[in-house]
């Protein structure tokens, strides 16, 4: 009877255990990924930071940011129009800075890898530096500020 009821139950456990089986869309999608992180250089604190695409749903909420913090990671599609804008409230000004030929070697865009775009002001304009990093991102770090 016991065996017949665990037979009975199968079909529940496999649906509540695929999901755990199946790779996650980071796993599954991490060498069509761009992950990103985003570090406050200046003297300013950085009231709210924004960085994605909303229209595709890929935005990001970063929060704020002091001078010398570093966001957490965050992954967005390989593509230009998801990681081509930076928004950035400084009080009650905000700015939007575009990424456009701030790519390492002077590429068009990111290929897929990790990469923290460390942010300036300069005058009341942002400068923005990125930096190519190395290594995976552990889901330990990716909830962190850093």
């Amino acid at each position: 009877m016991m065996r017949r009821t665990w037979l009975q139950r199968l079909p529940l456990w496999a649906a509540a255990l695929a999901p755990l089986l199946r790779p996650t869309g980071a796993r599954a999608q991490g060498s069509t990924q761009v992950w990103l992180r985003v570090r406050n250089q200046s003297q300013e604190a950085f009231t709210h930071v924004w960085q994605g695409l909303p229209q595709q749903g890929t935005d990001v909420d970063l929060g704020p940011l002091l001078p010398g913090d570093t966001s957490r990671w965050h992954a967005l599609p390989a593509t230009l129009a998801h990681y081509r804008k930076t928004r950035i409230q400084i009080g009650q000004r905000q700015r939007t800075h575009v990424t456009d030929q701030s790519f390492p070697g002077g590429q068009v865009t990111l290929a897929p890898g990790h990469y923290t775009f460390s942010y300036t002001l300069e005058g009341d304009a942002l400068q923005l530096v990125v930096i190519p990093e190395a290594g995976p991102v552990h889901s330990s770090q990716s909830l962190q500020k850093q």
